[in-house]
């Protein structure tokens, strides 16, 4: 079953919609697509890390 859906409403500068839509085009993607993923991939990041993070802790605790 996919997931629902919300909006997100965000403020960039002009040159930062400029690449998205350049970015959008090339990869034959919309937008929202592109942010989707952007916002995927660092969130998978920046868990990793806070898993290493962790890691590290609770074996510097042993």
């Amino acid at each position: 079953m996919p997931h629902k859906t919300t909006r997100l409403t965000v403020l960039i500068d002009a040159p930062t919609k400029e690449k998205l839509e350049i970015l959008s085009e090339e990869t034959d993607q919309t937008i929202s697509q592109v942010i989707r993923k952007l916002i995927r991939d660092h969130l998978q990041q920046c868990e990793e890390r806070l898993e290493v993070a962790s890691r590290v802790r609770d074996s510097e605790e042993s």
